[in-house]
């Protein structure tokens, strides 16, 4: 598994991380020499690589993952690579590299996660509040990873500690049901370790119960999600930001950020931005690929005066999600936007969600409402809970389109096949959806050199 042979050969690596605020520098020396876990710096540096997956994470393939296999968005770039347009029409196969991408990302994250979390207690810190935030912090990750994991390849091995590598071949898939106890334990740990407050980037006890909500949701457990999400809304730690002050670099930090993954212009030889903008945005003289653009049929569903159609850029009938910021320099995969994994919105969504699940309709649509007058529309008609149900759903693509939302969104609420097979005969195309394609393959090179099995279908 790519976790353990990370593990083999990651002593020769010399990784460099370095993220906005105090996200510092990785040392150049082998992260697993036996001498290497002396003192705080060095578990602070692994900390460090740890947050640093999550950058390579979101980089590209996880957003494209949330949006192209839906009614929201399709790759408009002349060329993509990684088999990236293969999510237009269901046609992945298990040697797609953004199959292979996720998979790594996660457990290379992982391996970091759990190498800190084996050696901080043998570790002299200046301060014992923040060994536990750390602790709090890595579990919050690996939980998170996990839970991604999961929703996108179902069974995977569960690792929790550092195994010998000379074991890196003999990996078998845990079920879903066991990994899902270990999120919930991780994330509930990481909710009584971690601040209400953390330094910027970082995982804080809101953050840890934002995904800790999401992933009860995914279990249809909604009393639980309602729960946790009610101490957020009811933390009065964030607000809805104005629509104009929502992205770009110059509104980072806004009130509306529960947890954003960090990147940085000009840093580390222009290494740590993003290629958001480049990758997203139109291809024209501005310098954007076009890799992914809004159905008409998303646009369409805007309401003439909602403020979010500002997001959206038309050129040559192509609606384009404008939500990003260009690199400062000529290197255009150096970009400063951070990402939102959870923002406000998002949570008041999720929120509304549940209550209205749990037979609390009216209420849901007070918080339904609250983002729909930030974006400048009138109250929701709906009033039972079908339609609420309905509205929440739409509201979500709406509010939150070309952020890595509505594949997830759909998968959890069981929608996805129905959706997607609805959508395609609308457009006239020769595509249905077949229900093994709720799951991603294994990468091939996983299953080639393990003893795991495929997903079915593939």
């Amino acid at each position: 598994m790519i976790i353990k042979r990370t593990f083999i050969v990651i002593s020769a690596l010399l990784l460099c991380i370095a993220c906005e605020s105090e996200l510092d520098q990785f040392p150049e020396t082998g992260i697993l020499a036996d001498n290497y876990y002396t003192d705080q710096d060095n578990v602070e540096s692994t900390v460090n690589a740890t947050y640093n997956e999550l950058q390579a994470l979101y980089d590209y393939y996880m957003i494209l993952w949330g949006e192209i296999p839906t009614d929201n968005a399709y790759i408009q770039a002349p060329n993509s690579n990684g088999g990236a347009r293969s999510l237009e029409d269901f046609s992945w196969t298990s040697t797609d590299g953004f199959v292979g991408s996720i998979w790594e990302n996660c457990y290379e994250g992982i391996l970091y996660a759990n190498t800190v979390l084996d050696v901080i207690d043998e570790v002299v810190y200046d301060s014992e509040s923040l060994k536990s935030v750390r602790i709090g912090e890595m579990k919050f990750i690996r939980a998170f990873l996990y839970d991604i994991l999961t929703t996108i390849y179902g069974d995977v091995p569960l690792v929790l500690t550092i195994d010998d590598p000379t074991n890196a071949f003999d990996d078998t898939r845990t079920p879903v049901a066991e990994i899902y106890d270990q999120i919930e334990r991780d994330l509930l740990d990481a909710i009584e370790l971690l601040p209400k407050n953390n330094s910027t980037g970082r995982a804080d006890q809101y953050a840890a119960r934002a995904i800790l909500a999401k992933h009860y949701m995914k279990r249809q457990l909604f009393g639980q999600a309602e729960d946790q999400l009610e101490i957020i809304v009811n933390s009065n730690k964030y607000g809805l930001a104005p629509i104009e002050g929502l992205f770009g670099v110059e509104n980072e930090g806004n009130d509306e950020d529960v947890f954003s993954i960090q990147y940085a212009s000009n840093l580390d030889g222009m290494s740590e931005g993003s290629r958001f903008y480049y990758l997203f945005t139109q291809p024209d003289n501005q310098g954007g690929m076009g890799a992914m653009a809004m159905e008409s049929s998303l646009y369409d569903l805007y309401e003439t005066d909602d403020l979010r159609r500002n997001f959206i850029n038309v050129s040559n009938n192509v609606y384009y999600i404008d939500k990003w910021t260009p690199s400062p320099n000529s290197n255009n995969s150096d970009g400063g936007d951070n990402h939102y994994v959870v923002r406000y919105a998002d949570v008041l969504l999720l929120y509304a969600e549940c209550l209205n699940e749990n037979d609390k309709t009216p209420l849901a649509k007070t918080y339904l409402d609250l983002v729909r007058n930030r974006a400048n529309l009138g109250e929701t008609t709906a009033t039972d809970k079908a339609s609420m149900r309905d509205a929440i759903a739409l509201e979500r693509r709406l509010e939150l389109v070309g952020e890595g939302h509505r594949w997830g969104d759909l998968l959890r609420t069981g929608k996805a096949i129905e959706t997607m097979n609805s959508f395609f005969q609308d457009q006239g195309r020769n595509i249905t959806v077949d229900p093994f394609r709720l799951l991603a393959p294994l990468p091939q090179a996983e299953v080639d050199i393990t003893e795991m099995e495929q997903n079915p279908g593939y």
